[in-house]
């Protein structure tokens, strides 16, 4: 499939979360470590990009964004959802100038016509009014070609779009008994009960978006459009996939993981949308106990196979990661 055939979805899971739901999300739903976001903002400021605003799209109930708004004086962080941005408001979020971050229920494909970003403006138009744009784990479910378009509009020139997202699941094979069986067990999982309830966002992000549209993408199936987004070169990008292959060296470690224990991963599951589909799906059966839920049947055989050692047998926990694809795309100056 090509960037061309990929055909936006609105995003309807996480937007129609309760207040209960966006509040386990960010109970549970894993941030992103320091060093990770540092990196993250020096792909910026290498270049001569400056930290006055950032804004922080999909922010949810901003689990990336407390981390990404100390690097920044000002932040705006926008979600379609009310009740994550409820959530994010009442958790402390703090800029490097320690004043708080600006919650605001808002979607990505409309930003010109954003009051808050309109208002960091004296012409009260918002127009190059912002350094970064960065969506964690959500660009996936934006309309791009819209997207695109206004972002080339508020961002200020020489500003930057990082998109950055986790992708499929690995253990460490040096650290895990009978580690071949435990990753064929998620490989099986993730076959037989996420992609089919996955979304065309789902497994953009499972690809590590290699057909995510890129704003020339955009220009080249619509040439109309090109004068607006040709302040965006693709010589002027970065894409970077780590850990996808889920190998490691002894003693090397992922990226984005670490050591957790079952019922930790549990709780992390339940915040993906395709175990929430799932889930969804099979109420009915799952309440009148006709089928076993489908993440407790994943650990009740990862017992089993780690029982199969010596090692593993009443092992609780495993060391895990995530693949992860880093987009950079930079606005000429």
């Amino acid at each position: 499939m090509t960037t061309a055939q990929v055909v936006h979805q609105e995003e309807e899971t996480f937007r129609n979360f309760d207040s209960k739901a966006a509040t386990d999300y960010a109970k549970f739903r894993p941030g992103w470590d320091d060093e990770f976001i540092a990196n993250l903002v020096s792909r910026h400021t290498s270049q001569g990009g400056k930290t006055d605003v950032l804004l922080d799209l999909g922010c949810g109930p901003g689990t990336s964004t407390r981390t990404l708004a100390t690097h920044f004086q000002r932040v705006i962080a926008l979600d379609p959802s009310p009740a994550m941005i409820e959530v994010a408001r009442g958790i402390p979020s703090k800029t490097a100038l320690g004043e708080s971050v600006q919650y605001e229920v808002g979607k990505a494909e409309s930003l010109s016509a954003n009051p808050f970003i309109k208002g960091l403006t004296q012409a009260g138009d918002g127009l190059e009014s912002v350094d970064v744009i960065t969506a964690a784990t959500a660009a996936h479910w934006f309309d791009l070609d819209a997207f695109w378009i206004e972002a080339a509009k508020v961002l200020k020139p020489g500003g930057s779009v990082i998109f950055f997202a986790s992708g499929e699941s690995h253990i460490d094979p040096n650290t895990t008994p009978n580690a071949a069986k435990y990753q064929q067990l998620i490989d099986l999982f993730q076959e037989t009960v996420l992609v089919p309830y996955e979304a065309p966002g789902n497994r953009l992000t499972r690809e590590l978006y290699k057909n995510l549209r890129m704003p020339w993408d955009v220009a080249e199936a619509n040439p109309d459009l090109q004068p607006v987004l040709s302040v965006f070169k693709r010589q002027n990008s970065v894409r970077q996939e780590i850990d996808k292959s889920g190998q490691l060296a002894k003693g090397e470690k992922f990226v984005r993981g670490g050591r957790a224990d079952f019922n930790t991963i549990k709780l992390i599951l339940g915040t993906a949308s395709p175990i929430v589909r799932w889930r969804q799906a099979h109420q009915e059966q799952l309440e009148k106990g006709e089928i076993e839920d489908c993440v407790d049947e994943f650990f009740r055989k990862a017992r089993e196979i780690l029982d199969e050692t010596e090692e593993g047998r009443g092992r609780d926990y495993i060391d895990t990661g995530l693949s992860i694809v880093i987009l950079v795309v930079r606005k000429d100056k």
